[in-house]
């Protein structure tokens, strides 16, 4: 019985890396190669001539059909045809976005296919990939660098790979905290950080969103931006709890990782807090993000949104961050 699969779910990155995990699964021992073919909804009139011609230059034919949940039901019905009589020397992966699951012949597809999820990755998921990672790598890591990666990058699985290669390639094999991964992160972005954080101090919706102009032109997503702010106030919330205890600013430097004049800039601002308004804006940005996450609002309109209601000067509440 050949093997076919449909690849479904909405993140683009894992969608790729589960395709190539397939390709490479049925790439002939020895390293020889494959017949190849990749099809869109563009040119997807050649897919099922494609699927039903044989192999002559090896054993295995990959056939791979992206962006399946855009095609016309005509493609999809005969999709349905030929995988109830496919080919044993060919492979299909079909490659889709969530919404093929409200096409009348997802059910169809799905009887004869091996299906992979490829959906954004929770939370713990993430941790696990970023522990993995390091566990392969015979390099340590902290807690605390863990949960920085993920505040820094959001739930972009591409995103974190790239920062864990970055500080792969940083660590020459020695142990990671979370002071490394502020660093490579760029000073310049947490510096960015305090800046919108001034301007939401000072009520200043033309400096903030000036700010927020600048985050977008370096390519940072607003699910970067919130996690940029999210880690902010996390650290604050931490050296609170820390000072409460009696902790010295030497012993917080070297519990989270960070410089000692990084630290005592910190402290400064962490004492025009409560920890009422640490976990009041706290909650303020999670619900933003959880909102982007179950498309309740697109991206940018829900951080712009937020800031917005950071620098109104007439709200009856004190919403600055500082």
């Amino acid at each position: 019985m050949p093997e076919n699969y449909l690849v479904i779910g909405d993140d683009d990155f894992i969608r790729r890396r589960e395709t190539d995990r397939i390709k490479n699964k049925h790439l002939t021992p020895g390293g020889s190669g494959f017949e190849y073919s990749l099809f869109t909804p563009e040119n997807s009139y050649e897919l099922i001539n494609t699927l039903n011609t044989l192999t002559f230059f090896s054993e295995t034919r990959i056939v791979v059909f992206k962006e399946a949940e855009k095609s016309d039901n005509s493609v999809l019905e005969d999709i349905v045809k030929y995988l109830a009589q496919p080919l044993s020397t060919t492979v299909l992966i079909i490659s889709s976005g969530s919404s093929l699951k409200k096409n009348r012949f997802y059910k169809e597809i799905t009887a004869h296919v091996k299906v992979i999820k490829a959906d954004k990755p929770d939370r713990a998921t993430l941790k696990k990939w970023i522990k993995t990672f390091f566990n392969n790598e015979n390099v340590s890591i902290s807690p605390d660098a863990v949960e920085l990666i993920i505040e820094l990058k959001g739930s972009d699985p591409e995103g974190v790979r790239s920062e864990l290669e970055k500080v792969l390639n940083y660590s020459d094999g020695a142990g990671i905290g979370a002071g490394d991964v502020e660093k490579l992160v760029g000073r310049s972005i947490t510096e960015t950080v305090f800046k919108l954080v001034d301007a939401v101090n000072t009520k200043n919706p033309g400096w903030a969103f000036r700010i927020l102009g600048d985050l977008y032109d370096q390519k940072k997503t607003p699910a970067e931006i919130l996690g940029y702010l999210g880690w902010y106030m996390r650290t604050i919330q931490t050296i609170k709890l820390m000072l409460s205890r009696g902790e010295t600013p030497g012993a917080i430097a070297a519990e989270t990782g960070y410089s000692a004049g990084y630290i005592s800039r910190l402290i400064g601002q962490s004492r025009k807090y409560t920890p009422e308004k640490v976990e009041q804006w706290i909650c303020f940005l999670y619900s933003s993000d959880r909102e982007i996450k179950k498309g309740l609002k697109q991206p940018r309109l829900a951080l712009e949104m937020l800031i917005s209601r950071f620098t109104r000067k007439n709200s009856g509440k004190d919403y600055a961050l500082i």
